[in-house]
């Protein structure tokens, strides 16, 4: 019998977006790995998450080798900050050609900062947009990334 071998994932923020991203896809089997410099952040995981914690700097080539991006299917960068959201996005798709690379912007002019690269942009105000206009006008207008 050959074991088939769990995707990595690896997610730079253990915010509410990060944490329950991280449970989400830890229960779908995924071996997640979630980066936080605050060590603080990852006691509000839940009991049930099976992944890796890694306090570090997610901007930092070193820890993302150890967390062996090498190898991952997909990162998330949902850090509080777009900026640096932005340069992980940038660094796991440019230097390290991870397949899938979502970045959370609260910003959505910071959109130009990923167009033409291989980096999918969630921007919570137009999901919530989205949302609103789906409850008030049962349409939404915008389908592009959300």
């Amino acid at each position: 019998m050959k074991l088939e071998r769990k995707e990595r994932v690896i997610i730079v923020g253990c915010g509410r977006l990060g944490r329950r991203l991280a449970t989400m896809l830890s229960d779908k089997g995924y071996q997640v790995i979630v980066i936080d410099n605050d060590e603080t952040a990852f006691s509000k995981l839940p009991e049930t998450f099976g992944g890796f914690t890694i306090k570090a700097d997610g901007i930092d080539v070193d820890t993302l080798k150890y967390a062996d991006i090498d190898e991952a299917s997909m990162l998330v960068a949902c850090t509080g900050n777009d900026n640096l959201n932005s340069l992980i996005a940038q660094i796991a798709s440019r230097i390290f050609a991870v397949p899938n690379v979502y970045v959370r912007f609260e910003d959505t002019d910071k959109e130009l900062l990923i167009k033409g690269f291989n980096i999918h942009g969630i921007y919570p105000f137009k999901l919530t947009m989205g949302v609103f206009e789906d409850t008030i006008f049962g349409e939404n207008e915008e389908e592009e990334d959300l």
